[in-house]
C-alpha cells in the first residue's frame, strides 16, 4: 500500500456514525422492483459463504431505485460461522453477525480506513450496512432492509457480470497465544498458537509478520507499539488471504487487537 494509504489506514471497533442515505453518485432508473416479504425466513446455508456485491438501492419514500455503477467494489460475504468480511471500494473489513428468522444485525468490527477518492461510495455503502435490520431473497438476489422506512440494498452474486479475474481482499482472524517472536530478514514476526488454529490445520501454528502497515491496538482501543509485544500475550489476528505453503506458514498481520 502506498504510503499515504498507510498513514491514513486506522482501525474502527465502534459502530460508524448514524447513516446518510444519500444516493449521491449513483445512477437514478425507474423502480420496476417487485414488493419482497420481509416475513420470509433466511437459512444461513442458502447466503453464507457467497461475495455478493452491491448492484442497486431502493428508497420507499422516493419510489425510486439507483444502480451502482461498480458493483465488485463493494461487497459482502456472511460466513456460516457469524462473522462477516466486507469490501468498501480501497476498504476492507470484518465483523460479526446476528441472523433471527429474516431479522441480520451486523457488528462492526476492524476496518481500513483509507481515503478512495472523491467518486466513491464507501462511506455510504459502510453507513447503510451499520443500520441494516432485515434480510431475504428475491429472484436470487440478496436484498437487506434498511431502517424503519423500507429502504432495501440490493446485491448479485459476484462474478455474474464481473469483466475481472480478482478476488476482492478479504480479513480472516484467528485468536491465539504469542508463543515466539522473531526478527524476520525485512520485518519482525511471530508465532501464534491456539486450539482454534490447530483445529484450522495449522497444527505447528501460523507465523505473522508485522510490517508498517500492520495496526495493533490495546484491549481499550488505543494505538500499541510492536515493541512491546510479549511472548504469552492473547491477541485477535486480522489478516489477507493469503499465507505461504511453509511450514508454518507465513502470512501478513493487517490488524493486531491485545485482548
Amino acid at each position: 500500500m502506498q504510503n499515504t494509504k498507510k498513514i491514513l489506514t486506522l482501525l474502527f471497533i465502534c459502530v460508524l456514525a448514524t447513516a446518510t442515505l444519500l444516493v449521491s453518485g449513483c445512477t437514478e432508473i425507474a423502480d420496476d422492483s417487485e414488493d419482497v416479504n420481509s416475513d420470509e425466513i433466511i437459512s444461513i446455508n442458502t447466503v453464507a459463504n457467497i461475495e455478493w456485491q452491491w448492484s442497486g438501492l431502493i428508497e420507499t419514500e422516493s419510489g425510486s431505485q439507483s444502480v451502482v455503477p461498480d458493483p465488485e467494489n463493494y461487497t459482502i460475504v456472511l460466513n456460516s460461522d457469524e462473522t462477516y468480511s466486507i469490501k468498501a471500494d480501497c476498504n476492507v473489513g470484518s465483523g460479526g453477525y446476528t441472523l433471527e428468522g429474516s431479522n441480520l444485525t451486523l457488528s462492526s468490527g476492524p476496518i481500513t480506513l483509507a481515503y478512495c477518492g472523491s467518486d466513491s461510495l464507501d462511506t455510504q455503502y459502510l453507513s447503510l450496512l451499520n443500520n441494516v435490520t432485515t434480510v431475504s431473497m428475491d429472484n436470487d438476489q440478496l436484498v437487506l432492509g434498511i431502517g424503519e422506512n423500507g429502504d432495501r440494498m440490493l446485491f448479485v452474486k459476484g462474478g455474474i457480470s464481473s469483466d475481472s479475474n480478482e478476488e476482492s481482499e478479504t480479513l480472516s482472524s484467528f485468536n491465539g497465544t504469542i508463543s515466539s517472536l522473531e526478527d524476520g530478514d525485512s520485518y519482525p514476526m511471530f508465532l501464534l498458537e491456539s486450539e482454534e488454529i490447530s483445529s484450522s490445520g495449522y497444527t505447528k501454528g501460523i507465523k505473522y509478520v508485522i510490517s508498517e502497515e500492520t495496526v495493533i491496538m490495546d484491549p481499550n482501543g488505543g494505538l500499541f507499539d510492536s515493541e512491546n509485544l510479549k511472548e504469552g500475550m492473547n491477541v485477535r489476528v486480522f489478516f489477507g488471504p493469503a499465507l505461504t505453503k511453509s511450514i508454518p506458514p507465513i502470512g501478513q498481520a493487517e490488524l493486531i487487537q491485545l485482548i
